[in-house]
């Protein structure tokens, strides 16, 4: 191979690489770009609502005082991490970490929608496009009107069973039976009303 080839060779990796490395540039600067307006956006958007705007440069802290600010549960945070953490495991963990992740934002989103009056719909722009649908949110017009949270049919299946459970333990601590014949009373009660044996 000639000097000349070797040269043409060197020429032509070189410049690959240094387009590679200004598109890689580009990029970046977009994607921090787009880090900042989405947290100016949510900065705002904390404010309104009532919560510090810093919360927003911390992860999982500002979805915590979103949770927190439109009425849904901020277990939910905890819930997507858990499942994206399975996802290493074939198909049904990644099929259960999407499927976490998506209902939470829609949760999210839709009840952030609604707490600032906007329609179910504006949703779909914070969800598909949240740096500028957030910075419209925070720093236009619209006013926080308290929590309006969306209807989560899991946490709320969640906690009804809950409640039963304890409601069950509640009412067998507060109550006893005779041993004698089997009666139903208060735990305070000292002998049976229906056979008179004395109840320790």
């Amino acid at each position: 191979m000639s000097s000349y080839d070797s040269y043409a060779v060197g020429s032509a990796i070189g410049g690959f690489a240094v387009g590679m490395m200004i598109f890689i540039g580009i990029v970046f600067l977009i994607v921090i770009a787009v880090l900042v307006l989405k947290i100016i956006g949510e900065w705002k958007i904390l404010v309104k609502g009532g919560k510090p705007g810093w919360g927003a440069l911390i992860p999982f802290y500002n979805q915590y005082l979103l949770c927190d600010m439109v009425g849904i549960s901020p277990w939910w945070i905890l819930i997507v991490f858990v499942c994206g953490c399975l996802s290493f495991i074939p198909v049904i963990g990644s099929l259960l970490s999407l499927a976490a992740s998506i209902y939470f934002a829609i949760i999210l989103n839709v009840s952030i929608a609604r707490s600032f009056g906007k329609e179910d719909s504006y949703a779909v722009g914070l969800i598909l496009l949240q740096p500028i649908f957030y910075l419209i949110l925070g720093c236009g017009e619209a006013k926080y009107e308290g929590k309006k949270p969306m209807d989560d049919v899991v946490m709320n299946a969640i906690t009804k069973n809950t409640q039963s459970s304890s409601t069950a333990t509640a009412t067998s601590a507060d109550t006893k039976f005779c041993t004698a014949c089997g009666n139903k009373m208060d735990k305070d009660t000292k002998f049976c009303p229906a056979c008179g044996k004395e109840v320790k």
